[in-house]
């Protein structure tokens, strides 16, 4: 697979069939083989996972698919009339463990722990997860209870992969969360059988996925082999 960081949370993931397209609002994307389809994949409807207008660009409007978060149902008729391209995009709307499948992949979705859906799906060779906003959240001014009740619900979620042989993920690593900033990659290395997992929602902190994957050099050595470390915004990946 070529993997490209969009920026923030959005990549493309090529495989030797199609692209796959996440959560895109920034960023500059690869050039496309004209032979393969082009998926495009919106976790939910928050404007750091979702911007309309960027989808004008020809290249996507021919895409395959779309496959977008529940959560945007409510407010797609009113987004029409202001991008009236999206009338005429193919779409499909992504439940919570509702499958989606087409002759490519198979999608799972997965409640999010904050909005919409994240995304397992299966391609004929390839297993990738795209956690959108499924994080574990945890916010040093909330109650106690408060953060327990979101640990069981992010783990409760989660753990529906294990098990599940998993080619690249992408999961949150996300600085406003202070010390609690790992909570979400600590589990996803531990729980999920991964081969390659990248950070995402960090907020160009770049040089917090440094220091997180040097953290794991004397910890977890296994993960540190797994983690992938962004440098910058387009860097490329062969995974």
């Amino acid at each position: 697979m070529n993997i490209t960081y969009l920026g923030h949370s959005g990549f493309s993931v090529e495989t030797s069939d199609a692209y796959y397209i996440f959560d895109y609002i920034r960023g500059e994307l690869p050039e496309f083989d004209k032979d393969k389809k082009i998926y495009i994949f919106v976790s939910h409807a928050h404007q750091d996972h979702w911007k309309p207008d960027l989808y004008e660009d020809e290249r996507l409007r021919d895409a395959a698919m779309y496959i977008l978060g529940f959560d945007i149902r409510e407010t797609f008729a009113g987004m029409t009339c202001r991008y009236p391209f999206l009338t005429q995009i193919p779409l499909t709307w992504a439940y919570p463990l509702q499958e989606i499948r087409t002759g490519d992949f198979t999608c799972t979705p997965i409640l999010s722990t904050d909005e919409g859906v994240a995304f397992l799906i299966r391609t004929k060779n390839e297993t990738i997860y795209h956690a959108g906003d499924l994080n574990w959240w945890h916010w040093n001014v909330d109650p106690a209870e408060r953060n327990r009740e979101r640990a069981v619900n992010f783990k409760r979620e989660i753990d529906r992969m294990k098990g599940v042989h998993i080619d690249a993920a992408f999961a949150p690593l996300d600085p406003r969360q202070e010390y609690a900033y790992r909570y979400c990659m600590d589990y996803c290395l531990e729980t999920l059988d991964a081969d390659h997992v990248f950070p995402m929602h960090f907020w160009e902190k770049y040089d917090l996925c440094a220091t997180y994957h040097e953290s794991l050099k004397l910890l977890h050595p296994d993960w540190y082999e797994r983690f992938q470390p962004i440098a910058f915004q387009g860097e490329k990946f062969t995974v």
